[in-house]
């Protein structure tokens, strides 16, 4: 009979009162997504009313350098056995026991450090993520929704999100559908490249790939920071506005009647005009993982205009060969286009 995981139990886990065989049932438990939100959850719940120890890192820190700064030239200009230097304090005598636990606090202080760095994503943000070829739709704490493209990912808060701010972190194509707030609070989506689009109830598609970011406005109205040669700058969107940036984030501003276009993957359907097959390339790579060769002078220039309805890449690099009367040979995840 399965161990019943409920609060109570959880609460016992973190106060380290639960047996091997419960400890095992948590970590089954724990596998589904759901209940790991659940977890963190609790967790916040009770360290607030079980305070821990803090250790005062920044001062055995602190200690660690100095300790290094008095004993390393000494131990470097001695040598030891092996080649490996000894360690002596400045009178040349052996270190004694306070050196001994100073470093070793300060060495655990600094592995704390350390683990709480690398780990601090997965505690403070949930990541929304698809895989290659999929797409799929989430709704926000807020109750805004946003639809994920194939091979992306949104960063959330796990605390706080439509109470303190409404901030979040995108990498790849994302659709986003906002919802206003009693308090008019903004909502902001924040890319890799330092451009953040800061937006109140409203409709866009939004793309932060390598080769470059786009954002296009339905319904609404937003503002867009980036920055230009390092210098801070912003431009104001209205509806039908398509924007732009390159790889070095240079803008480009255009006007178009068909917004909607730009965001036809979600029915799985490309768009192109007068796209270059190898910005096409660019495309596939970072939607598929596959990598590409273009073989042929000139292949890589000629243009692709329409619409395209594929359910997988094959389809569409399918479509691809017929319109550009151009052979293509997949093994694996490698394509050669040519002649």
């Amino acid at each position: 009979m399965r161990t019943e995981i409920n609060k109570q139990l959880i609460f016992d886990h973190f106060a380290r009162k639960t047996s091997p065989i419960q400890r095992k049932e948590i970590e089954r438990w724990l596998t589904t997504k759901e209940h790991e939100e659940q977890y963190y959850h609790w967790l916040e719940e009770w360290e607030s009313t079980h305070l821990q120890y803090v250790a005062g890192t920044e001062e055995a820190a602190g200690r660690f350098v100095d300790f290094l700064n008095d004993n390393l030239p000494q131990a470097e200009a001695a040598g030891g056995e092996y080649g490996v230097p000894e360690m002596k304090n400045a009178g040349s005598k052996p270190l004694n026991k306070h050196y001994r636990v100073a470093v070793s606090a300060a060495s655990i202080a600094l592995i704390a450090l350390l683990s709480g760095w690398l780990f601090r994503d997965k505690v403070l943000f949930e990541t929304y993520r698809t895989a290659y070829g999929e797409v799929a739709t989430y709704q926000l704490p807020d109750g805004s929704k946003v639809k994920l493209n194939t091979n992306s990912a949104l960063r959330v808060p796990r605390w706080g999100f439509g109470k303190a701010s409404r901030e979040v972190y995108l990498e790849g194509d994302a659709s986003f559908t906002v919802t206003h707030t009693p308090d008019n609070k903004r909502f902001v989506v924040k890319t890799p490249k330092e451009l953040e689009v800061v937006v109140l109830g409203t409709e866009f598609t939004m793309y932060a790939r390598e080769q470059f970011s786009r954002v296009i406005l339905k319904s609404g109205k937003v503002q867009l920071l980036y920055k230009e040669d390092r210098q801070p700058k912003e431009i104001m969107m209205k509806p039908g506005d398509l924007v732009t940036f390159s790889k070095n984030n240079r803008l480009e501003l255009k006007a178009t009647q068909q917004a909607q276009v730009y965001s036809e993957w979600e029915q799985r359907r490309f768009v192109f005009e007068e796209t270059s097959l190898e910005e096409v390339t660019y495309l596939l790579q970072e939607n598929y993982g596959l990598t590409f060769e273009i073989k042929g002078e000139g292949l890589g220039g000629r243009m692709l205009m329409g619409s395209f309805r594929a359910e997988n890449v094959d389809e569409l690099l399918q479509s691809i060969a017929e319109l550009l009367d151009i052979t293509v040979q997949r093994e694996g995840s490698r394509v050669l286009l040519s002649d």
